[in-house]
């Protein structure tokens, strides 16, 4: 089943699942001052702070904001310098958010410093869409099936900001990053990380930036040392031969311990895909390419570990067993993202106390390395130009140097600047967690370096979803189960890729 002819069902489910729901809490700008749930590891603490007082301003208080003249979206940069904010005329944006604990802590720190610092009269509002990315791209997809109302700005990946678009939601940002007066300097573009920027173009739609980045993680390589010391190893692989060799030299069945496993994630496929020279969608987004031959040699090499028995698959229903197998001294290998670095420092202390650490992934070619980034970025909605600025003031905001160091420092996501690096990296270091886990921590610096420069995105477009459930299965099947040739298994999940792709082709360009 296509993703457009999904979202009429997902919406009427949504809605129907609303009504036997109680009433939603209403947005505020800030909440109580009731202490948030601590999350279940946090990145790097800087230094903990009260809540903030609750600042909230009553609707009544906020008169609406006088349309522009200009069209709507604004389509140029003089489109975007010609929009007057001012305090006199306040304006008000709301946020869909998906953030909870620490993470959502900070974000309330830094909204209400935009709200008191800000000239011109933007209040930030911000309600929690739901406890996944997926349950709040359901829920907008349910308010645009009912023709319901919207916020202004909402977190999305770039393939569900792509689907916003075709919907003729999700607006356009490259007329405000570019504004003379609202936009980015060439100092802030020369600072910002160029592959966080470029993962927000939708090549379906060409020339338009339909997000903007304020957390992004990395497909990374986590290595535990011992088991790497035991098996003769004295470094981390930097070659994807020498990840396969290590993995079957430190399994031991007998003491159910892997070299590696597999989690059931498409992405970790396609970082191997990406570590193999390949891709998984062409760069014009004409068709998808994860058939060519470093998909094949991706899946030849998966299949191989679980024919000799180097690898485990993960029961979908062991939460977070990667974590757990591996603080158990019982995985070499686990590849996931950098963010939770805190939470297997957690599952170390707690588990065997073995040495570890992180590491860029493995590649085919060193000369050549691509890593797999992803992260869900924030796109504005179609209301007002005023309000569509206002957001984008606020995203810009966000990327200030000093907050996304300290977003960074709390939610374990990349700081969105390089400037930022060291700070986060100090704070990694100093955090006690890793006092004797030192390797880790410089494992983690390294990624700065080593991985960040070479990011790719999977696919930046709408209906991606369900192919990215056709690769799992494809994998399982293959590799995990070994039945079939992994050309021909491939070949058959791109044809079916591409029909998914033609389905959710745009139709509102």
């Amino acid at each position: 089943m296509s993703l457009k002819k999904f979202l009429p069902i997902a919406a009427a489910a949504s809605m129907l699942l609303a009504a036997c729901q109680p009433a939603a809490a209403p947005a505020t700008a800030v909440p109580a001052t009731a202490k948030p749930a601590a999350p279940a590891a946090t990145a790097v603490p800087a230094a903990t702070t009260a809540a903030p007082a609750a600042t909230a301003v009553p609707a009544t208080a906020v008169p609406a904001t006088k349309p522009a003249a200009g069209p709507n979206p604004p389509k140029t940069v003089a489109d975007v310098d010609a929009i007057k904010l001012s305090k006199d005329n306040p304006t008000t944006v709301l946020f869909w958010h998906r953030y909870t604990g620490a993470t959502y802590s900070s974000v309330i720190e830094i909204v209400n410093d935009f709200n008191t610092k800000n000239p011109y009269g933007i209040t930030v509002k911000l309600e929690n869409a739901g406890a996944s990315y997926d349950d709040v791209f359901n829920k907008v997809n349910g308010a645009i099936a009912a023709n319901a109302a919207l916020p202004d700005l909402v977190i999305a990946y770039q393939n569900q900001a792509a689907t916003y678009r075709d919907l003729g939601k999700a607006i356009d940002l490259k007329p405000f990053l570019d504004s003379k007066t609202y936009g980015l300097t060439a100092d802030d573009l020369k600072d910002y990380y160029q592959s966080f920027l470029d993962s927000d173009k939708a090549p379906q739609f060409p020339g338009e930036v339909l997000g903007f980045p304020t957390q992004r993680s990395m497909d990374s390589l986590y290595v535990n040392l011992d088991m790497l010391k035991a098996a003769g190893y004295s470094a981390p692989p930097k070659t994807l031969k020498e990840f396969e060799e290590m993995a079957c030299k430190a399994t031991d069945k007998a003491k159910e311990q892997y070299g590696f496993i597999w989690r059931g994630d498409a992405s970790n496929f396609a970082s191997f895909v990406f570590a193999n020279g390949g891709q998984i969608l062409k760069s014009d987004a004409s068709a998808y390419d994860f058939n060519s031959a470093a998909g094949v040699e991706a899946l030849s090499m998966l299949q191989r570990l679980f024919k000799n028995g180097c690898a485990v698959e993960l029961p979908s229903s062991e939460r977070n067993g990667d974590q757990t197998r591996f603080a158990n001294g019982k995985l070499l290998f686990v590849t996931s993202s950098q963010a939770g670095l805190p939470f297997y420092a957690d599952a170390v202390a707690k588990g065997a106390k073995v040495k570890w650490t992180i590491t860029r992934f493995p590649q085919a070619d060193n000369a050549k390395p691509a890593t797999n980034l992803f992260g869900a970025s924030w796109s504005v909605l179609k209301t007002t130009p005023e309000k569509e600025l206002a957001a984008w003031l606020f995203m810009k905001f966000f990327g200030e140097k000093d907050n996304t160091t300290k977003f960074s420092n709390i939610s374990g996501y990349f700081p969105v600047r390089q400037s930022a690096a060291a700070g986060v990296v100090a704070a990694t270091k100093a955090d006690k967690r890793f006092t004797d886990y030192p390797e880790a921590a410089a494992g983690f610096q390294s990624l700065f370096t080593d991985a960040m420069p070479y990011g790719k995105i999977e696919a930046p477009i709408a209906g991606y979803d369900p192919v990215r459930a056709l690769i799992n299965d494809m994998v399982v099947a293959v590799a995990v189960k070994g039945q079939g040739d992994p050309k021909a298994a491939l070949d058959a999940a791109v044809t079916k890729a591409n029909q998914i792709l033609k389905e959710n082709a745009p139709k509102n360009k």
